[in-house]
Order: structure tokens, then sequence, then C-alpha cells
């Protein structure tokens, strides 16, 4: 089980930025018949829930060469990107979509890390730029980790719901790329009461 994780994540990493190019590129194709795509996730889903391909326009590639599509490229009526569908493990199943706002910017992106329908990391962009990343741990579509960003894509803070009540409890706070202090809640208000500098 182990493989699989890693060669996502490497690919996931990796790919982000490159596959980034692939939209609209050589390679895809304009759909000739209805294409459904590769099952999808059944899962929670940060995005509303709604992956209807109804009055989309999909275009398709084949980024591995296997004469299989792995990528959906989805358009509404006026051509504008709504939402691309990645099946970066190549196994048949969207492990990766990003959803773009009116401007066809990336808004938001969601994976399935662990290839078990679920999503596992919800990362927020703004204006091309990761601003927090929603992660999970027991992959049960709970999302007790939060990490924020500044506008640099530095890792701000950190916060952890550790007892599986819905409030953090644990925050780690950085600076400059270095974890600088931590902070708990001891007395279950949801706000960090004591605190270690490193």
């Amino acid at each position: 089980m182990k493989k699989p994780f890693l060669q996502l994540l490497v690919i996931a990493l990796i790919g982000a930025t490159f596959l980034g190019g692939v939209v609209g590129c050589a390679g895809s194709k304009e759909a000739e018949v209805a294409d459904e795509g590769p099952a999808t996730l059944s899962g929670q889903r940060a995005r509303g829930g709604n992956l209807s391909r109804a009055g989309l326009t999909p275009e398709l590639a084949d980024l591995n060469g296997d004469d299989t599509p792995d990528q959906w490229v989805l358009r509404d009526a006026q051509g504008r990107l709504v939402r691309v569908e990645r099946d970066l493990s190549f196994n048949g199943q969207v492990d990766l979509w990003q959803h773009y706002n009116e401007a066809e910017e990336v808004i938001e992106e969601e994976m399935d890390l662990d290839l078990d329908g679920r999503i596992d990391m919800v990362t927020f962009y703004e204006k091309g730029k990761v601003t927090r990343r929603l992660l999970t741990m027991g992959f049960d579509g709970s999302f007790p980790i939060e990490k924020f960003y500044d506008s640099e894509e530095r890792l701000l803070r950190v916060e952890r719901d550790e007892d599986g009540d819905g409030r953090p409890n644990v925050w780690e706070y950085y600076e400059n790329g270095e974890q600088a202090r931590i902070g708990w809640d001891t007395t279950g208000d949801g706000q960090p009461d004591t605190f270690d500098q490193l």
C-alpha cells in the first residue's frame, strides 16, 4: 500500500506544476462522444459534492500514452474552464480535482492520496498561490489538520484537532519556514492558552 501512496504523492507534487501546462495543450482532444470518465469519488467533498458533468464539455488527454484518457478538462457552454480531473495513478479512477473560478484561476484542488475513493487533502488557492490546506490523518472524511500559508506560500501556522471535537487544540506557529512556538488549548474553549517557545 505504501508504494501507490508514495508514487501518487511524487506524481502529485512534481506533476501539479508540469501537468498544469497540459490543459488545452497537445495530446488533448475534444470528446467525440460523451465521456463519463472513470469511477468518481464517493466520500466527502469539500466542493459541495457536485461532480456532475451535465452541461460541461470534456476535453480528453492521455497523459501516459496508454490510449486511455487520464485527464478530463471540463468547460461550460461558453468555453470557460470549470474543472480539471486527473487520474494521476493511472488506475482508472480520478484522484485529483482542480476547481476554477470565472477568471479560470484554480481556486481549490482536492486529492485522494491513498486511492480509497475519499478526499485526503484539499488545497485552497488565491491568485495562483496556496493559502490553506486541509489534511486528514484517519482517512475518514474529516480534516483535523489545517495549514495556513502567507502570500509567498510559506507555512505560517498549523492547527490540529487531536481530540476529534471539531475544534483545534494544538497550534504550531512558523517564522521563516521554521517552527517558532507551539500553543495548546488546555481549557477546551478552542483557543490556545499555553505556549512553548522553541
